[in-house]
């Protein structure tokens, strides 16, 4: 229920105020030929995903990228489709069950890459905010306090990795603060967090560390770009540091509580981030539906068709990921 007065809200907000008409007047002047580009993009966004989960399963089983990549589209089409990302527990289920690897070992590569997916999207949205031309000083104030933040997350995060369980325990006290946070993605969050820490051991490779870091920061910047090309396609000629920027709002945004795909709230994050550079709101809205549609329907399709050859209906999708929850909620109960 949640979820659903999150998304309502957003795409209230994102249209509040726009002209609907001259939306359908910037979707007529569009450049569509931008797709193949876009759709290029997308997919060497998800190649290096793939790439940088076969080095963090390396120190548990060697895996090639196509053996990865289907387990990986399965989660992310979970993602829109399943409430509370609980596509994320659907790639724990398929990699596990195709490759006999426990379910906490394969959970903690997920967490792994969520937390190397903050640093690198902080890093550019920093970026946009300081260097973008056109921008207030009020604006590179609020970049050095996001400066400011990083060396604290990055402490938070060796924290977590020395002490796990006295930081998962003062997470859980701070959810428990929230009365409205759905139960179901607290349970994720802190079980994503316990399984983490066990998943270190590709960081004691300095082959491996350079490969994970480097495929984290290049796969976010083809996700810039994919911004980029999105808002040039509408002709909004901005800088590529304000994609950066629209790039941090976004990827941040969608981890509200919000019905799968993030309808809503991706137009509403682009609205507010755009709004600095003088962006008309019925392009950045235009914009955001096309960036959107690309990114969702192609990985909604494919994610299926993985689904359909792993045996995997869409009618035990949402079942089987839940059960991955319970099961690790229960092993981490017998520990």
């Amino acid at each position: 229920m949640l979820g659903v007065i999150v998304t309502i809200a957003c795409l209230v907000a994102a249209l509040w105020g726009v002209n609907l008409q001259q939306i359908q007047e910037s979707f007529r002047q569009a450049n569509y030929w931008t797709l193949p580009v876009m759709l290029g993009l997308l997919f060497l966004f998800f190649w290096l995903k793939a790439y940088r989960w076969r080095m963090l399963l390396q120190p548990v089983k060697k895996l090639k990228i196509s053996e990865v990549a289907p387990a990986m589209m399965i989660g992310f089409m979970g993602n829109n489709i399943l409430p509370a990302h609980l596509g994320e527990f659907l790639r724990v289920y398929v990699l596990g069950r195709q490759f006999q690897i426990p379910k906490t070992t394969v959970l903690s590569t997920v967490v792994l890459e969520r937390l190397f997916d903050i640093v690198a999207i902080l890093c550019y949205l920093w970026c946009g905010i300081y260097f973008a031309p056109g921008l207030s000083k009020d604006y590179q104030t609020a970049s050095l306090f996001l400066a400011g933040i990083m060396p604290v997350i990055i402490l938070v995060l060796a924290a977590y990795l020395i002490w796990t369980e006295a930081v998962i325990g003062l997470f859980q006290k701070l959810f428990s603060l929230i009365p409205f946070l759905p139960e179901k993605l607290t349970h994720l969050v802190l079980e994503m967090m316990r399984a983490g820490a066990e998943g270190m051991a590709s960081m004691k490779s300095g082959r491996l560390a350079f490969g994970i870091i480097w495929t984290s920061f290049a796969q976010w910047f083809i996700n810039g770009l994919s911004i980029l090309v999105a808002l040039w396609s509408f002709q909004i000629e901005i800088t590529p540091l304000a994609a950066f920027v629209v790039l941090g709002v976004t990827a941040f945004g969608v981890t509200v509580p919000a019905t799968p795909g993030f309808f809503g709230v991706v137009q509403f994050c682009f609205k507010i981030s755009l709004q600095p550079f003088g962006v008309p709101e019925a392009k950045a809205f235009a914009a955001s539906i096309y960036y959107h549609l690309v990114q969702y329907i192609p990985v909604t399709l494919v994610g299926l068709y993985y689904s359909n050859r792993t045996g995997l209906k869409l009618s035990d999708a949402e079942r089987e990921a839940e059960k991955e929850l319970e099961d690790l909620e229960g092993q981490d109960g017998e520990h």
